[in-house]
């Protein structure tokens, strides 16, 4: 029989974890970061586990988190990648390539950002990093409370 429950901890934890998500999601939504299918902002998912005594509260990110949170140095981008996110990002092309099919169009912008990216790299925006500091000095209080009750609860238990 398991005395000692941690569902207030447990159910905290996971509203952090929602409110981490949901903050992070708006922040890239604000700074310019597309919604559709298969992108960061799109695939974000928060995980709340215990593993023995630990309690964590993690994200799922797409890769390339890291780089829009923390910008990179002057490098040569995948192609690829660089398609993927001017078709999902709403570029115009130049007026000399409006004649072009649009799969030429999304090519020529995704060779002119990878010739930015070689020439300055990219800048982070530490969204995420933001969105931690708001919310973790909140929660801390929370999280003693919600602990508190659970231990409260467990002195009940075991002296009833």
């Amino acid at each position: 029989m398991e005395l000692f429950r941690l569902t207030h901890l447990q159910q905290i934890l996971e509203e952090l974890g929602e409110n981490v998500r949901q903050g992070y999601v708006n922040k890239l939504v604000q700074n310019g970061r597309p919604t559709m299918e298969n992108t960061l902002a799109s695939t974000v998912t928060a995980v709340v586990e215990c593993k023995g005594t630990v309690w964590e509260v993690s994200l799922n990110l797409q890769d390339y988190w890291k780089y829009v949170e923390e910008g990179t140095k002057p490098h040569w981008a995948p192609i690829k990648p660089l398609i993927h996110w001017v078709e999902v990002k709403p570029l115009i092309p130049r007026p000399e390539q409006a004649n072009l099919p649009r799969e030429k169009q999304l090519e020529s912008m995704a060779y002119a950002v990878r010739w930015k990216i070689h020439e300055e790299g990219t800048k982070g925006t530490h969204d995420l990093r933001e969105t931690e500091d708001v919310l973790l000095g909140r929660y801390q209080e929370l999280i003693a409370e919600a602990l508190g009750r659970d231990t409260f609860e467990y002195i009940e238990k075991i002296t009833a």
